[in-house]
């Protein structure tokens, strides 16, 4: 069997990287549903999808036989449509499973099953690479390596532009992936008919039309989201650009669930009046209210029990609003109610109004994106929306009467940060223990306050409130925090990194041994790599580092947009596939240039920060911004596309051998990237460092190519 049309075959690389990078998308999405969402776990499955990919690569360079590699091609069509949807449908089918419900799943389980889950897809297609490689070199008897590189990448920039911009606005997942699954076998069916055929592969192909034709009629989005929450009766089900979400009953009582956390039950009034009660009870006549999230769980009805003028009711994800309003209560029917589907920092920028009290109901700051909501930026932005006397609430989770030392400096961070805005701050521990910032006069006496207010409520009152106790709790909190001082930065996430470690303790993780198990596994790894590969391996650190940086950076400066994401990401593939087509053509291939290259890879991380400082500390129109991080996306893309074709020409060795190496170096170093930059760059260092820990590994790589190409 032998496919003899070239674009043929670079048909099927670009429906291989159009799959890859829909299937990672969609996996990534599922696989944070079930063990939950922060930096690590996202590094944790782009590590293991990275290296699984290189290791694929790496075993393709063994497949010797022509014939064996035109079957191959095809067959990896039928499992490349197969796979993406079987292996979604275990995320959610094994979850209860193999792991108790409700269990918090450590890194260690997390590790082991994404590696397991990942493995069969992401050794295809790096197999595929390195099949491609050779087999298109060998039609066009030279090295054109580069050139699947970059159709892959094109390939993989047309699927986030198909997912980010369609896909995720008309289907669930599955149907996506059915999608997915309908190119693919079409790919391979043209791909059949285009090559000698064997009568022998008819069956085997019927197999699988058979197969595609069941799964189609099938509604596997509801049984697989059904086996993730057991006991409970799945009501609903919607993916949105900005999380998974799933209402389910329990003996009448609906239950809210964002990636699989639960976010509130219907009839849960503590909750709602404390989160209400503690601050609005601080201001003599609160008449105009700000919530950031939460609004549909009550706490809009709290609100209303005072004289209010307005409540603008801020929520970026608007599928949160579309199952509140259908399932738990009409918003729209409340007058008094704004509601804005916008980033809240976003439109705190873009809107002129002053707030007489501000409920921030968010979870804790386990991210870098929730982060931003508790750094002394975001507080100086929020105190100039704000009039006279104002009282702001935040909240942090905590145990009833102890403080882990991690525990007392999470809390001490978002004091000292807002005492360094707020004249008055003081604690108030309930269910969550709250921050009540003013710089006005702030009580904890709530019961007292609420008997002066005359507000009529079921908890905050003085049956269940004894101010006493609750002034006891405080002082207790307030002392055993006294003594760090401890600031959150936008571009230093302090309390990302407390939670980062609060989250270790409470699974039993040592982070020390895992930073130092990551150092032995790199240090192992890199004196056995061939110069030219360990130049790609740091470029493709680089890269993945510095692309998560200006992501993280986007949204300090300007705001999470998730179009503009899509756009950035979409827009770094464009670059690789420009840098490894074009600008190689302009550039001599030598090992001094290859060098040369490493160097501006180290320049432009310097660049960088220099670049998100001065747009950070300037009011800059909004397409500025976005002019700004679409040329460095695109400038990070060129970079690394250029070294990698480089290194294509310059490693001297078969076509498959130089195909996995450069692929599986590049791929290697991304996968270190992705795991350390959102978990220990960021939050240790934080951006700026960083920026400049990059440049510095890329001048010494850059040193060392120069010092090996010296002595050869």
């Amino acid at each position: 069997m032998f496919i003899k049309n070239e674009n043929h075959l670079k048909f099927s690389v670009f429906v291989v990287g159009l799959t890859s990078m829909v299937t990672q998308i969609i996996l990534l999405r599922n696989l944070l549903s079930v063990f939950g969402g922060n930096e690590l776990v996202v590094g944790i499955i782009l590590a293991n999808w990275m290296m699984l990919t290189a290791l694929g690569a790496y075993v393709g360079r063994y497949i010797i036989k022509s014939e064996i590699k035109f079957r191959f091609i095809i067959w990896g069509h039928f499992f490349l449509g197969l796979l993406p949807i079987l292996l979604s449908f275990l995320v959610f089918y094994l979850r209860n499973i193999v792991y108790s419900p409700g269990r918090i799943i450590n890194i260690y389980e997390i590790l082991i099953s994404s590696f397991v889950l990942l493995l069969p897809f992401c050794i295809l297609t790096g197999l595929l690479f390195t099949i491609f490689s050779s087999v298109l070199s060998s039609v066009k008897q030279s090295n054109v390596i580069r050139k699947v590189y970059a159709i892959e990448a094109i390939g993989a920039m047309v699927g986030g532009l198909l997912f980010n911009f369609i896909f995720i606005f008309l289907f669930d997942n599955f149907f996506s992936l059915k999608i997915l699954m309908m190119i693919n076998f079409g790919a391979a069916i043209f791909l059949y008919f285009s090559s000698e055929r064997s009568a022998s592969n008819i069956l085997g192909g019927l197999l699988f039309i058979a197969l595609a034709g069941f799964i189609l009629i099938t509604n596997i989005n509801d049984i697989a989201y059904k086996k993730l929450f057991p006991g409970q009766i799945l009501v609903e089900q919607m993916d949105t650009p900005y999380s998974s979400l799933a209402i389910t009953e329990t003996s009448g009582q609906f239950n809210l669930y964002q990636n699989s956390t639960p976010l509130f039950s219907t009839g849960d009034v503590v909750s709602n009046e404390e989160s209400v009660h503690y601050a609005m009870l601080q201001h003599h006549n609160p008449k105009n209210v700000l919530l950031i999230s939460g609004g549909i769980s009550g706490t809009i009805d709290e609100i209303s029990k005072y004289n209010i003028t307005s409540i603008d009711y801020v929520e970026a994800d608007p599928g949160l609003i579309y199952l509140g309003n259908k399932y738990v209560k009409n918003l729209q029917k409340n007058t008094s109610v704004n509601i804005i589907n916008q980033d809240a920092r976003l439109f705190l920028k873009d809107y002129n109004k002053k707030y007489d009290v501000v409920l921030i109901n968010l979870p804790d700051p386990s991210n870098t994106f929730l982060n931003r909501y508790y750094t002394i930026e975001f507080i100086e932005e929020l105190k100039q929306r704000l009039s006279t006397s104002s009282v702001v609430s935040m909240n942090l989770s905590a145990s009833a009467n102890y403080l882990s030392t991690e525990s007392r400096q999470l809390h001490s961070a978002l004091f000292t940060t807002l005492k360094l805005v707020f004249e008055n701050v003081i604690i108030i521990p309930g269910q969550k223990n709250y921050f009540l910032a003013s710089d006005g006069i702030l009580s904890s006496d709530i019961s007292a306050l609420c008997e002066k207010r005359k507000v009529a409520n079921d908890f905050v009152n003085h049956y269940f409130i004894d101010d006493d106790l609750i002034r006891e709790r405080r002082n207790i909190i307030e002392t055993a925090i006294s003594d760090n001082i401890i600031i959150n930065y936008d571009f230093l996430p302090a309390l990302y990194l407390l939670q980062l470690k609060l989250w270790f303790k409470k699974i039993n993780f040592n982070l020390i041994l895992g930073i130092l198990i990551s150092l032995f596994i790199v240090m192992y790894i890199l004196p056995r790599l061939h110069f030219i590969n360990l130049g790609i391996f740091t470029t493709g650190f680089s890269a993945t580092s510095l692309e998560i940086l200006l992501l993280v950076a986007f949204q300090v400066i300007y705001g999470y947009v998730y179009f503009m994401i899509g756009i950035f990401i979409t827009i770094f593939m464009g670059g690789l596939a420009i840098g490894s087509l074009y600008i190689y053509k302009f550039i001599k291939v030598s090992f001094k240039n290859y060098s040369l290259v490493q160097y501006l890879i180290g320049i432009f991380a310097i660049v960088t920060p220099i670049l998100l400082l001065g747009i950070k500390t300037n009011q800059l129109p909004g397409f500025i911004v976005h002019s700004v991080f679409i040329i460095l996306m695109l400038a990070n893309g060129i970079l690394t596309g250029l070294q990698y074709s480089f290194a294509t020409k310059l490693r001297y060795a078969s076509i498959s051998k130089t195909a996995a190496g450069t692929y599986g170096a590049d791929l290697l170093g991304s996968a270190i990237g992705a795991l350390i930059a959102a978990t220990i760059l960021i939050p240790f260092f934080g951006l700026i460092k960083a920026c400049l820990i990059i440049a510095i590994l890329n001048f010494i790589t850059g040193l060392i190519v120069l010092y090996k190409t010296g002595k050869q």
